[in-house]
């Protein structure tokens, strides 16, 4: 169905698209940013506000701890994140071959 509908795939195509130029802008902030600064502007979870945890509670903190490769740490912060970490690293290195690889057949 999808390789029929190229209205479908184009959109699947944007929505990835946006999604790994946030996970680029994510791994910037973290690693170029001071870890000081980004915690003072962390914002209280809703969930952690009402006694409960979402499956993000944590995550900043531990992919801070991943940054210095503390993945005990990180684990501890939040369980999903070492994965989470990895997709995002995924995500954006797929998406620069992308780029790329469009680019030089463009050229």
């Amino acid at each position: 169905m999808i390789y029929k509908n190229q209205e479908l795939k184009n959109a699947i195509l944007i929505v990835w698209q946006v999604s790994a130029v946030v996970s680029i802008l994510i791994l910037l902030v973290l690693f170029f940013v001071d870890e000081q600064k980004i915690l003072s502007q962390l914002p209280v979870c809703e969930a952690r506000k009402k006694g409960l945890e979402c499956f993000l509670c944590g995550s900043t903190h531990a992919f801070i701890e991943l940054k210095k490769l503390n993945f005990g740490s990180a684990f501890a912060f939040n369980k999903l994140s070492p994965f989470m970490f990895v997709l995002l690293i995924l995500n954006s290195l797929f998406f620069l071959k992308y780029l790329f690889k469009n680019y030089k057949t463009k050229l």
